[in-house]
């Protein structure tokens, strides 16, 4: 629920740009944390539930 109140308070359906207007669809009001010890199978799942949620920048520290 409270997931849901942040998302729909923040969310971000256009973006202004040098006065050009771009479809974004995004909150950048919430975060997700994945960690060392996840499995691949365990990081897609934790991809695939923050884009549903409309979260656009998702890191993992396997990457580095």
């Amino acid at each position: 629920d409270r997931i849901k109140k942040t998302r729909d308070e923040d969310w971000l359906s256009t973006v202004n740009v040098g006065g050009t207007t771009y479809n974004v669809n995004r909150t950048d009001a919430i975060c997700n944390f994945g960690g060392g010890e996840l499995d691949n199978e365990k990081c897609y799942l934790l991809v695939k539930m923050a884009r549903a949620l409309g979260l656009v920048y998702v890191e993992h520290c396997a990457r580095i």
